[in-house]
């Protein structure tokens, strides 16, 4: 489990790649776009997205509830957890997400009619001390069952591991610190007179936002 716990690419929620802007706009307008999808991606909050009429808000929830089965699925199997226990990681993983931190500062339109939007955010320290307790726990458990009489069965120790890893989560998100802040550009594209923002540039900052490299 512990090899895959820094290669962990999240799946953001559809909506940032649903929700389009179309028709003329301006630097707040763009702004505040992208803190709209952020925002009903991460903090599972329609409202500014249903303000600025990407859609509605039953349609928000339905595309962050895909996009969290889709992120637990990969998380999951990544992490060796079966399916059984899913639903315990999936709230997890979404306090994970709504405790990320980012702010969007400025929109400053471009010669080609995009839109470079700058994004301060805050590293999540999540997996590194996640990573650091779930050790000491099977360390300390391996120790308990060497010196027992009873050894537990493999698929004893496979649910007793999974839980551990689970509890070092909950642990490190009760406390969860974050880096200092920096900062990094996302582009919001033009296309037919509809904006949207650019794949990579959102991969680029998910990836940012935890210290799961």
């Amino acid at each position: 489990m512990e090899k895959y716990l820094k290669k962990i690419l999240f799946v953001l929620a559809g909506i940032l790649m649903a929700g389009a802007l179309s028709g003329c706009t301006s630097d707040k307008t763009v702004k505040t776009y992208l803190q709209a999808l952020l925002d009903a991606s991460y903090k599972n909050d329609s409202s500014a997205f249903v303000d600025m009429k990407l859609g509605k808000a039953e349609e928000a929830q339905a595309l962050y509830a895909q996009g969290i089965d889709t992120g637990v699925g990969v998380f999951c199997s990544r992490m060796g957890v079966s399916d059984e226990y899913k639903e315990e990681f999936r709230q997890i993983y979404m306090e994970m997400l709504g405790k990320v931190r980012y702010t969007v500062d400025t929109a400053e339109k471009q010669s080609d009619g995009s839109y470079i939007v700058s994004v301060t955010y805050e590293k999540m320290r999540i997996f590194e001390p996640a990573l650091t307790l779930y050790q000491e726990k099977v360390a300390a458990l391996g120790d308990t069952w060497k010196d027992s009489d009873s050894v537990p069965s493999k698929e004893e120790i496979v649910e007793r591991v999974i839980l551990e890893f689970k509890e070092s989560m909950e642990a490190v998100l009760s406390e969860v610190t974050y880096e200092e802040p920096a900062s990094m550009n996302v582009r919001i594209e033009l296309e037919d007179n509809v904006y949207t923002p650019n794949v990579d540039d959102i991969m680029e900052l998910e990836k940012a936002l935890f210290d799961g490299e």
